[in-house]
């Protein structure tokens, strides 16, 4: 299987339209989806399994159109949200299902079924039916009835969410790595930013059922092409202001703030717009610097190796990402500057501008 491509899919739900999609998942690539809840992820994976037909447009296997394809001869695998796992079995025999299906020796189905037992630590629940088991633990059997198999690509609806927190850190570095190792094709849906941006050669940002960036993690977050995709992407996410740009795009008003713009822009006169800037790129004002704001600041957020500072500039509540700690609130504040290299502006319409 050379490729997963969706063409043009279009699937109408009662109070819901997804598409139209275009997407194509290159082989022994780990492809992240990443939106919020209810945005069609979930949708975009059955459609590719084949649970879901398009209304219009078609879904590609291996080149192939899904429509002469059977589900069972696709050899994807998926872990369902809900996990779908068979109550009446064990987690040995839930695993090892698919492998007894496809007509596997003992013995093949044996070191399979070790392999994945050691990847995910689930030797202790083995012998136990899923309702013995705490969510974690049922989460990773899933997790392991997908990968036992091999198949030519694994559907993961977020796979780890039901994981605590040191064990989904983990989770992610064998993921990768078992992906890596087998050159199996991953498609990697989750609502965590942080997870899919972690692990994913690209990433695909839907929302409302559209498909509204591709590229790699590094593109998305450093380049959102709107303001849509600026609010989903980032934590904590971009600080933005409202206001309009001057007659010759040099400077961006908003309220009795002029920020400079390092590069003008061609926009007419008075254009309505937003700038962004994350909280990373944020910093407090140096003697050396043009520009610098006034803040104040109202609370921080320790979080070990690094803070997070709430403070007023003007009337707007911005975030601030600092290195390290702060004893408290009083540690910071003055005056700040903007990294004029790292501002996004975007038109009336949420577009993005510039370079």
């Amino acid at each position: 299987m050379n490729t997963i491509s969706i063409r043009g899919v279009i699937k109408n739900y009662p109070n819901f339209t997804l598409g139209p999609i275009d997407l194509t998942v290159q082989r022994g690539e780990l492809f992240g989806i990443l939106g919020p809840p209810s945005s069609g992820k979930t949708s975009i994976l059955k459609l590719i399994l084949g649970l879901v037909r398009p209304d219009h447009g078609r879904v590609l296997v291996g080149g192939v159109d899904t429509d002469k394809i059977e589900v069972a001869e696709r050899q994807i695998s998926m872990v369902f949200q809900n996990l779908a796992l068979f109550p009446h079995m064990s987690g040995r025999q839930n695993i090892t299902f698919p492998l007894t299906e496809r007509g596997l020796s003992k013995v093949e189905i044996a070191t399979r079924l070790g392999a994945v037992s050691d990847v995910l630590h689930v030797g202790h629940v083995l012998h136990k039916n899923p309702a013995q088991m705490s969510g974690g633990e049922r989460q990773r059997i899933a997790l392991g009835r997908a990968l036992a198999p091999d198949s030519r690509a694994i559907l993961l609806d977020e796979p780890i969410a039901a994981l605590d927190a040191r064990l989904r850190e983990e989770m992610r570095v064998e993921l990768k790595r078992l992906q890596r190792m087998n050159n199996q094709t991953f498609v990697y849906v989750s609502h965590d930013e942080e997870e899919v941006m972690a692990i994913a050669d690209r990433v695909a940002v839907v929302i409302a059922g559209r498909v509204v960036q591709v590229g790699t993690p590094d593109e998305v977050y450093q380049r959102p092409n709107s303001l849509a995709v600026a609010r989903e992407v980032g934590s904590p996410p971009m600080n933005l202001f409202r206001g309009r740009f001057t007659a010759n795009g040099s400077h961006f008003e908003c309220g009795n703030m002029t920020m400079a713009i390092a590069e003008a822009i061609d926009v007419p006169a008075g254009e309505e717009g937003t700038l962004g800037i994350r909280p990373e790129d944020i910093h407090q004002a140096h003697d050396h610097a043009t520009q610098r704001f006034q803040v104040s600041v109202s609370s921080i957020e320790p979080l070990g190796g690094y803070t997070i500072v709430n403070a007023l500039l003007g009337e707007q509540l911005i975030k601030i990402r600092v290195t390290g700690q702060l004893e408290s609130p009083h540690d910071y504040g003055g005056s700040v500057a903007f990294d004029a290299r790292r501002i996004h502006l975007f038109d009336s319409e949420g577009d993005r501008l510039g370079i």
